[in-house]
Formats: C-alpha cells, structure tokens, sequence
C-alpha cells in the first residue's frame, strides 16, 4: 500500500466498518474520484477491503473493512497522533 491519501481512505474505514463509494466521496471531498477509485482499487487488491456489489437498480458498491485492514488500526491511529503533536507544536 502506498500513495497519497492512503492513510486517509483507510481512516475512514476504521471509524465507519464499511462505506459506499459516495459516502467516502462526501467525507474526503479533497480527493478526486481518480484518486479514490484508485485507492480503493489498491486497498481491495491488498485485502485491507472487501468489494461487495448490491444487486438492484442502480447498481451500487459497499466497501467493507477486513479483519487484516482492523489490524492498521493502531498503525494510523500512531500516524494520526504523531502528526497532531507536530502540529499542535508547529501551529
């Protein structure tokens, strides 16, 4: 895994357990639909998330988080408190 915004998509995961293309959209609206897209590409072939196709119309996608992608969790959450103390000192 890697690239940027990576950490971010993954962060979302781990606060909500599964999401839709749209609603992570919505929560990381700096992000291109090219770079989400191709971060959740990454992250499925990862085995962080699943895919899983909703039948109906119109077809729709949810993304759920994996046993292995719950194991970041105290990897980002490091991350995420490491940057907050460095910015607290920078600000």
């Amino acid at each position: 895994m890697s690239g940027r915004w990576t950490p971010l998509v993954v962060r979302e995961f781990l606060r909500r357990g599964q999401a839709t293309y749209s609603e992570l959209s919505a929560a990381l609206p700096t992000l291109s639909d090219k770079v989400l897209s191709d971060r959740l590409a990454q992250l499925t072939g990862a085995g962080v998330i699943e895919r899983h196709r909703i039948p109906g119309w119109p077809p729709r996608v949810r993304y759920i988080l994996t046993s292995q992608g719950r194991a970041l969790e105290p990897v980002v959450r490091s991350m995420w408190e490491w940057g907050t103390a460095r910015r607290d000192t920078l600000g």
